[in-house]
């Protein structure tokens, strides 16, 4: 948010320049052309910076293999840019239930069901704490945004690699025990066809993230992040919901596929109940017979 509002400010102070500047306050009628610097302002501003960031990444880049710790200040960097990229797409983020959220940052496993790759995008702006996503590795080779990626310390996951996906739990475990929040979305990809259905199954083996680390599960709904693209420039309102957390106390009984269904249950039931929220609701069957 700080940088969006400081080119918010930029562009308004260098649209005042021009105005007065120029002389523009001589005619009434000219007041039209406020607006108009601001806006380029704003825009000459945003892609100022991400060519910063480009130029930035070209340096982390030059050493792919490289495993990088977890960095806040790159953390901040990604949250900052998140928040810019999700208000240049027109994007209105509702949030619930943030509230239902330990306190003194507590490190979580923060669990959520997978629309597209904007749902890190939000996730990384709404949320306070800094945050670790596991990711496939190809998002780790995304032009600039990847090279950040991989400087915060993010985790590259091969799908279906099972040997992989337990090295990556573990790591990810000694990181919540060193008080990283860490990201995962149990589907294990993105449901494509949602609504129908309305979440894929939860891979049991994502739970070890919290059954060895002891740590609170937050479990979050989204809706929405699938129809950005789609959208703009008419813009998207996309929804996130806290929809609870589970303690450490709650599940130590449980084996990873128990928990792994009580987790997809809460989503599940949470997505059901708001599905009018989302804009493609319609199931394929009924489209088909429409």
């Amino acid at each position: 948010m700080f940088v969006f509002i400081l080119f918010i400010l930029i562009g308004a102070a260098l649209a005042g320049l021009n105005y007065w500047g120029l002389g523009l306050y001589h005619q009434w009628y000219w007041f039209w052309t406020v607006p108009l610097f601001w806006l380029m302002y704003f825009l000459a501003t945003s892609a100022a910076y991400i060519v910063i960031l480009y130029i930035f990444s070209l340096v982390i880049a030059r050493d792919k293999d490289k495993v990088y710790p977890p960095s806040r200040p790159t953390m901040w960097i990604i949250k900052q840019t998140a928040f810019l990229i999700l208000k240049v797409l027109r994007v209105k983020v509702h949030v619930k239930g943030l509230g239902k959220l330990p306190k003194n940052g507590v490190a979580m496993a923060i669990m959520h069901n997978h629309l597209s790759m904007f749902d890190e995008f939000v996730l990384a702006s709404v949320l306070k704490t800094p945050l670790l996503f596991i990711s496939k590795p190809s998002n780790l080779n995304i032009p600039v945004a990847g090279a950040f990626m991989r400087k915060a310390g993010y985790l590259p996951i091969i799908q279906g690699d099972m040997a992989n996906g337990q090295k990556v739990i573990a790591d990810s475990v000694e990181l919540i025990k060193k008080g990283n929040s860490i990201v995962i979305a149990p589907e294990g990809t993105r449901n494509k066809d949602f609504p129908d259905p309305i979440l894929l199954p939860f891979h049991a083996g994502s739970f070890h993230l919290a059954l060895d680390s002891k740590a609170p599960i937050a479990l979050f709904s989204l809706q929405n992040t699938n129809a950005i693209v789609k959208r703009f420039p008419m813009g998207t309102h996309v929804y996130l919901d806290c929809v609870g957390v589970i303690y450490e106390d709650e599940y130590a009984s449980l084996s990873p596929r128990e928990l792994a269904d009580k987790c997809w249950e809460m989503i599940e039931k949470k997505l059901e109940n708001k599905k009018a929220r989302s804009y493609h609701v319609h199931k394929k069957n009924e489209k088909e017979e429409g």
